[in-house]
C-alpha cells in the first residue's frame, strides 16, 4: 500500500488523486524527515489501513469529511479515492445529501439560547398540539423515543421552519443506494466535527439500531480525526514551497 501520494512508477499522482500529498509529502522530508514518518504512518494507521470499513466507505466519509469543513481540495482528493473502489454516482450524490442536511441542522444547534428572546417577538399562529403529534410520529420513525432538542426548540417559534426542517430531512436522508446504516455512520462522523452534540447522540444510537459495530464506529473517528487534521497538510504546500531560504 503506498502512502500519501508515495505510489508505483507505473501510476500517476493524477490518477490516484493525492497529487497535492505527494507533493507535500517530499517537501516535508526536506525539512523534518520525524514529520514526514508521522505522516506515512496516520495515513495507514487512521485512514487506509482500517480493517472493518471498506476503503470505499473510508473513502466516502473522507469526502464527506472535508465537505463539511469547506475543503475543496481534499474532497477532491477523496473523491479520487473512491474513484478507485468504483464508486457510482448514486453513492456520492447521497453523500453530498446527508452532508448538507447534518450542516443544515448544525445551524440550530445554539437555538435553545435565544429561544426566550424570539417567543417575546413571536406571535404562534397554531395549535401545539399539532407539532407534538408530528413530534411523536417522528419519534415512532426513529425508534428512540427523542428528537434533537433544537428541533423542538424550533417548534416552538416557527412552525414554518419546523415543517421545512422536517421535509429537508425527509428528501436528504433519503439515499438513492447507500443503506441507511452507513448514512447514520456518515452523519455521526460529520456532526463530530461540527461539535453537534444532539447529533451525535441521536446518530450514533440510530446506526446502533440499525446492527452498526463499535469496530465501525472507531475507524469512523479514525478517518474523521485524519482528515481534519490533514488539512493542515494539504493547506501547507504553498508555505513549504517557500521555506528554502528561511532560517533553520
Amino acid at each position: 500500500m503506498y502512502w500519501c501520494g508515495i505510489m508505483p512508477e507505473n501510476e500517476s499522482a493524477a490518477d490516484t488523486g493525492f497529487l497535492y500529498e505527494e507533493q507535500v509529502l517530499k517537501l516535508l522530508l526536506k525539512y523534518s524527515e520525524d514529520f514526514a514518518k508521522e505522516q506515512r504512518m496516520e495515513n495507514s494507521i487512521l485512514y487506509l489501513g482500517r480493517k472493518n470499513l471498506s476503503g470505499k466507505e473510508l473513502s466516502l466519509i473522507a469526502i464527506s469529511v472535508s465537505l463539511a469543513l469547506g475543503d475543496r481540495d481534499s474532497a477532491f482528493i477523496h473523491f479520487q479515492q473512491a474513484r478507485k473502489f468504483k464508486v457510482s454516482k448514486s453513492e456520492i450524490v447521497d453523500i453530498i445529501k446527508a452532508t448538507k442536511m447534518i450542516l443544515m441542522s448544525s445551524s440550530m444547534s445554539s437555538f435553545k439560547t435565544c429561544l426566550p428572546i424570539m417567543q417575546e417577538k413571536s406571535r404562534l399562529l397554531y395549535n401545539r398540539k399539532e407539532v407534538e403529534k408530528i413530534v411523536n410520529r417522528l419519534k415512532k420513525e426513529l425508534n428512540l423515543g427523542l428528537v434533537p432538542e433544537s428541533l423542538d426548540t424550533l417548534s416552538q417559534f416557527s412552525f414554518e421552519l419546523f415543517t421545512e426542517h422536517l421535509r429537508e430531512r425527509t428528501e436528504l436522508l433519503s439515499p438513492l443506494k447507500l443503506d441507511m446504516k452507513f448514512i447514520y455512520l456518515v452523519a455521526f462522523s460529520v456532526s463530530l466535527i461540527l461539535g453537534f452534540g444532539e447529533c451525535i447522540k441521536i446518530y450514533l444510537s440510530l446506526f446502533f439500531e440499525n446492527d452498526g459495530t463499535l469496530g465501525d464506529v472507531e475507524d469512523a473517528i479514525a478517518v474523521t480525526r485524519f482528515v481534519t487534521g490533514n488539512r493542515a497538510i494539504i493547506s501547507a504546500i504553498d508555505i513549504l514551497k517557500n521555506m528554502d531560504k528561511l532560517p533553520i
